[in-house]
């Protein structure tokens, strides 16, 4: 009984908290424009259920990894779920700067996410090379190179939510030096998305595989998440060369913006012509959902279109139905599974 209890929670249930933390920051977001406290309220109890959510499956996932006869490398075998594992610090980097929006920062909790910081940090660009070193040496199934893939790439630029803060808070080397890793991490992400996403489509046009589908919304993610990191360099105190003018970013950011509109249009046509069932990768729709919107509401506020803000309620709106979608499919995987073990 208790190994087809834990057999099911694989690194892909990581998308359920970070869907949840991305639609909680949506909320947050329009708090902050809004100041209506209903939306703290929402944004608040989503970003605790995310937390919450995450602690659960990660001691599911940590026990069924040894539960696992035979199978404690089954992670670092297949790629899909090597990539999944990324999800981690991501979660860590955004769920610690809501908290950090929630609460405040003080000594404490400052001391606290900059350990934090330096650790998901850390794991990501450990995740990144060990996804490039199995990439270069493993004999890889088809199914395995989809979209997924790009996650840990996507990771290592997700430090952008909890620099900031952090930076704010610190001075002298250890804001300098949070503010290279950042730059540093804008680089990683960006030319590993080039080359692995690159690798990621060509091998998704070519087998059409239904369950990879819903992991092509990342790219909508990645260009979002580079929007984020040019906003944030651009407010950083650095001398000479490190400078990045907002007039610069603005202009880079939408031409990311517009390659994020198609992507999404894309996607979502896929959604209704091609819906899934009983699928966890839906729950891959979440976070760059998430992260467009809040790229969407940064650059409204340097170009003053206000017609954008329509554009980001539309993105919150779509958010909430797939965040609902995923939960759908959730319960109806969950049910094929027990129907499985019953067999």
């Amino acid at each position: 009984m208790k190994k087809r209890l834990f057999i099911p929670f694989g690194s892909e249930w990581f998308g359920i908290p970070i869907s949840t933390l991305a639609l909680a920051q949506v909320y947050l977001l329009i708090f902050g424009r809004e100041h209506g406290i209903v939306y703290r309220y929402i944004g608040e109890g989503l970003t605790f259920t995310g937390l919450l959510i995450f602690a659960i499956i990660f001691v599911m996932w940590v026990v069924s990894s040894l539960s696992s006869r035979g199978k404690k490398h089954a992670h670092w075998e297949n790629l899909t779920r090597l990539s999944f594992i990324a999800l981690i610090p991501i979660v860590g980097f955004v769920g610690n700067a809501q908290l950090l929006s929630i609460f405040g920062i003080n000594s404490l909790s400052a001391g606290i996410s900059l350990f934090d910081f330096y650790v998901f940090y850390g794991l990501s660009l450990v995740l990144g090379v060990l996804l490039g070193y199995r990439l270069y040496t493993k004999e890889i199934a088809p199914r395995e190179i989809n979209y997924a893939i790009v996650i840990p790439p996507l990771a290592i630029g997700t430090n952008v939510f909890l620099a900031p803060y952090v930076i704010s808070y610190y001075g002298g080397v250890e804001s300098q030096a949070i503010s290279f890793l950042v730059i540093m991490g804008l680089g990683i992400f960006f030319f590993l998305y080039i080359f692995i996403g690159s690798l990621a489509l060509s091998a998704h046009v070519s087998t059409k595989m239904h369950e990879s589908l819903p992991t092509t919304m990342l790219p909508v993610g990645i260009a979002s998440l580079i929007v984020l990191n040019l906003f944030t360099i651009s407010g950083f105190d650095s001398p000479g060369a490190l400078s990045l003018s907002i007039h610069t970013v603005s202009l880079l950011s939408i031409m990311l913006w517009g390659f994020e509109v198609w992507n999404f249009l894309v996607v979502l046509i896929i959604i209704f012509a091609r819906p899934s069932r009983g699928n966890l990768s839906v729950w891959a729709y979440g976070f760059p959902l998430g992260l467009f919107a809040t790229s969407t509401l940064k650059i409204m506020t340097v170009v003053n279109f206000s017609w954008m803000f329509w554009i980001f309620i539309a993105i919150a709106v779509m958010l909430n139905i797939l965040w609902v979608y995923g939960w759908i499919n959730t319960v109806l995987f969950v049910g094929m599974q027990s129907a499985k073990a019953r067999s």
